[in-house]
């Protein structure tokens, strides 16, 4: 029987941004659309021709523009076309507002630690840790099926 393997790659370096943002879209859709920087196309590549990473079987990636700018090199060594799942998306953080209430006496003030150290807090719209833990163990269960 033959064993499966399974990498887990966080996406290479977004690109930092000066300016005004779209203040038409919420911060989920921003982050959805942020773009990896000269550095992480550079970091992909690099990524891509990690003997590990040759002649695999399949690629899955988030919805996220900057995980299938990173998948799409490893894509390309492999002659692959990688599959999209909406499971490997991050946690949504839902209400800001809700999330800054949250956040009013927390000490470190870094919303993603905190929320880490509550596995049920979540804002409307927005996901706990139970939430996103039972998501990605139903899309691994999936693959390894």
């Amino acid at each position: 029987m033959k064993n499966t393997i399974i990498y887990l790659i966080r996406h290479s370096e977004t690109i930092i941004e000066n300016g005004i943002r779209n203040t038409n879209e919420n911060s989920q859709e921003i982050n959805e659309k942020e773009i990896l920087s000269v550095n992480g196309e550079k970091e992909a590549i690099k990524l891509s021709k990690h003997k590990e990473l040759k002649n695999i079987d399949i690629i899955w990636t988030s919805s996220y523009t900057r995980a299938k700018e990173t998948a799409k090199y490893i894509a390309y060594n492999n002659n692959l076309l990688f599959n999209i799942d909406y499971n490997l998306n991050e946690r949504k953080l839902g209400n800001l507002e809700e999330l800054a209430i949250f956040m009013k006496d927390k000490k470190t003030q870094d919303p993603s630690y905190e929320q880490l150290l509550d596995r049920k807090f979540k804002t409307s719209n927005g996901e706990s840790r139970e939430d996103v833990n039972r998501r990605m163990t139903e899309f691994l269960n999936k693959v390894l099926k």
